[in-house]
Formats: C-alpha cells, sequence, structure tokens
C-alpha cells in the first residue's frame, strides 16, 4: 500500500477509535492493533500519539480553509453570494468531517501548548476572513449598525452547533438547513442605535 493510502487509513481507523475511547485512553500500541500494524511500523507514519491526532484535526480544518479562501477570493461573487455559499461549504463540511470535529472540540486540549497554539490560530485566521464578508455585506445594506465581528462570531456559532445534533438520515437535507440558515441572517434590517 502507498505510503499517503497507508497514511489515511491510519487516519481514518484512529478518527474512529478515538471517537469510542477518547485519545487519553488510547495507546499507541491500540492504534497499531486496530491498523494491524506492528507499534514500529506505526512510526513510520506518525511519530506519537500526538502527532496522529494533530494530523487528523489538521486533516478537517485545512479542507475548511482551503474552499473558504476560493470563496471569498472571488472578487466576481458578490457579498451576499459569498455568504451564501461559506455558510454552504461550512455546514456541508463540519458535517462530512464530523468525527474530525468532535474530536477538535474534545480532545484539543490534549495536544501540546504549540500545537494547540496552531490550530487556534488558524481559527482566528479564519473567524477575521469571515468577518470580511459581513463588513462587505454592510455596504449593500445587511446588517446596519451591527458589529462585524459580532455578526461573525453569531453566525459561526450557530453552523458550528450543528455538528452536535444533526442526522445524516433527518428530515432536512443540509443543504436545506443551510439555506435556512443564510436566509434567517440575511434580512436587510434597520439601524441599531445602541450598536457602536
Amino acid at each position: 500500500m502507498r505510503r499517503k493510502d497507508q497514511c489515511k487509513k491510519i487516519l481514518s481507523v484512529s478518527i474512529d477509535l478515538i471517537s469510542q475511547k477518547g485519545f487519553n485512553g488510547i495507546s499507541f500500541q491500540e492504534f497499531g492493533d486496530k491498523t494491524r500494524l506492528h507499534k514500529s511500523s506505526l512510526f513510520h507514519y506518525f511519530k506519537s500519539n500526538e502527532e496522529l491526532l494533530f494530523r487528523i484535526l489538521e486533516r478537517w480544518f485545512d479542507k475548511f480553509y482551503d474552499n473558504f479562501q476560493e470563496i471569498i477570493g472571488n472578487h466576481e461573487v458578490r457579498p451576499e453570494e459569498k455568504l451564501r455559499k461559506a455558510v454552504d461549504n461550512h455546514l456541508t463540511l463540519l458535517v462530512e468531517y464530523r468525527a474530525n470535529v468532535n474530536i477538535f472540540l474534545n480532545e484539543l486540549r490534549s495536544l501540546s501548548r504549540k500545537h494547540q497554539k496552531m490550530h487556534l490560530m488558524k481559527i482566528k485566521k479564519y473567524e477575521k476572513d469571515f468577518e470580511k464578508i459581513i463588513v462587505e455585506m454592510k455596504t449593500e445594506g445587511y446588517f446596519n449598525g451591527l458589529d462585524s465581528k459580532i455578526v461573525g462570531f453569531g453566525i459561526l456559532g450557530m453552523l458550528n452547533w450543528v455538528s452536535r445534533w444533526v442526522e445524516s438520515s433527518g428530515r432536512l437535507a443540509i443543504k436545506e438547513i443551510s439555506d435556512i440558515f443564510y436566509r434567517m441572517v440575511t434580512k436587510k434590517n434597520s439601524t441599531f442605535p445602541l450598536a457602536s
């Protein structure tokens, strides 16, 4: 098996194992047993438990961000359409990588401070870029009088919570949920006098 394919297999099996038992409840040997690799062979792909966890968390976020960069970098698309695409991208990948996301929420603290900081810096960059869409939309008459950062946090918070309750076989498809959320937040509003 090629190295890239073997890495993908190890990551996939490890995601299932961590989801079931939690990261701190698993030894490196267990990762090897589940992937049918000797512990020493596993070291050829990942140097430690922590590197394995780091790669699991990196895998989903990099996909999120790569797609998102294409959306915000498209200057031919109006701001409200950027938001629609950003919401759709976020929810679609959130569901596709739900296990990775839940591991992130539950296991980020298991990483070293250095690796935690690397992930948190990526998240902050994503949040700042998401806020840029909100700022662009304000020029089109959306979110008048509202703080752009808080609007961005509010939308992202709403989207992120979906991983906790959505069912793949639920009543609505993820595209329908995405459309509902988009419509909820894009109705043009009057100026809110207390906002800065």
